[in-house]
C-alpha cells in the first residue's frame, strides 16, 4: 500500500491506496505522500476534543450558529415542546393505569425513552384495559412515526441545500468533512408535524386516559 495524509480540518487523516496505481484516481491534489511509519504515527494519535466543534463551525458544512433561519428555529421549538408534552402525557397514563403516584411513577418511568414508554403503555393497556388495546397500538404507532421525524429536525445537522434552502443531513465526523445527502426542509412540513403531535396528545387524552377515569372525574373535568 502507499499512504497519503490530508488535513480534515484540524486533524491529519490517513488514506491508503494500492501501489499498482489502480486507485490513483482517488488521490486528490491536497493529499500528501507519507511513509508507512508516519501513517502509523498519525493513526495512533489521540482524537482532538475540539474536532466535532471545529467541523460543525467550518464553512465546508455551510453551518453556523445563526442557521437555520429564525423561523425554522421557532418551528423546532414548537416540535420539541409538543413532543415533551406527549411524553408527559404517556407517563401520566402509565402511572394512572399502574396505580402509581407521581413519586413512584417518576422512579419507574423517569429515564425511559419514548419507545420504551409506548411499549409499557401497550403492555399495561393489554393487561388492565384490553378494550383499548387497538387504540393504544394505533396511537403508539403514530407516536413512533412522529418522533422519528422529530429526530431528523432536532438531532441532524442543519446545512444549506444546493438551491439555497435549509436542509438537514448526517455529518461524517471521523473521516469526512461533509454531509451525506442533505434533505431540503420546508416550514410547512415542520408545522405539519407539530400539528400532528398536538392531535396525538389530544387523542391520548380522549381515547386512552379519559375512558380510564371514573365517571365522576370525567363529569367534573
Amino acid at each position: 500500500m502507499k499512504y497519503y495524509k490530508k488535513r480534515i480540518p484540524e486533524k491529519w487523516q490517513v488514506f491508503a491506496f494500492e501501489v499498482d496505481g489502480s486507485q490513483d484516481a482517488y488521490v486528490s491534489d491536497d493529499m500528501i505522500p507519507i511513509t508507512p511509519t508516519e501513517a502509523q504515527e498519525i493513526a495512533a494519535m489521540p482524537p482532538q476534543d475540539g474536532l466535532v466543534l471545529d467541523i460543525l463551525r467550518s464553512a465546508s458544512t455551510k453551518r453556523n450558529w445563526t442557521w437555520p433561519p429564525r423561523a425554522y428555529q421557532e418551528a423546532i421549538g414548537q416540535i420539541v415542546v409538543i413532543s415533551s408534552s406527549i411524553e408527559v402525557m404517556i407517563r401520566t397514563v402509565i402511572w394512572h393505569i399502574a396505580g402509581l403516584d407521581s413519586i413512584a411513577g417518576r422512579a419507574f418511568t423517569g429515564k425511559a425513552r419514548i419507545s420504551e414508554l409506548t411499549e409499557t403503555l401497550k403492555a399495561l393497556i393489554e393487561c388492565k384495559a384490553p378494550h383499548l388495546k387497538d387504540k393504544a397500538a394505533s396511537i403508539s404507532g403514530r407516536i413512533k412515526e412522529a418522533f422519528n421525524r422529530r429526530a431528523v429536525y432536532v438531532h441532524q445537522v442543519w446545512t444549506i441545500h444546493e438551491d439555497g434552502t435549509p436542509a438537514v443531513g448526517k455529518l461524517f465526523i471521523e473521516r469526512y468533512e461533509r454531509l451525506e445527502k442533505p434533505t431540503p426542509v420546508s416550514l410547512t412540513s415542520m408545522y405539519q408535524l407539530a400539528d400532528e403531535m398536538l392531535q396525538i396528545q389530544a387523542d391520548l387524552m380522549a381515547s386512552i386516559l379519559s375512558p380510564l377515569l371514573p365517571t365522576s372525574q370525567q363529569t367534573n373535568g
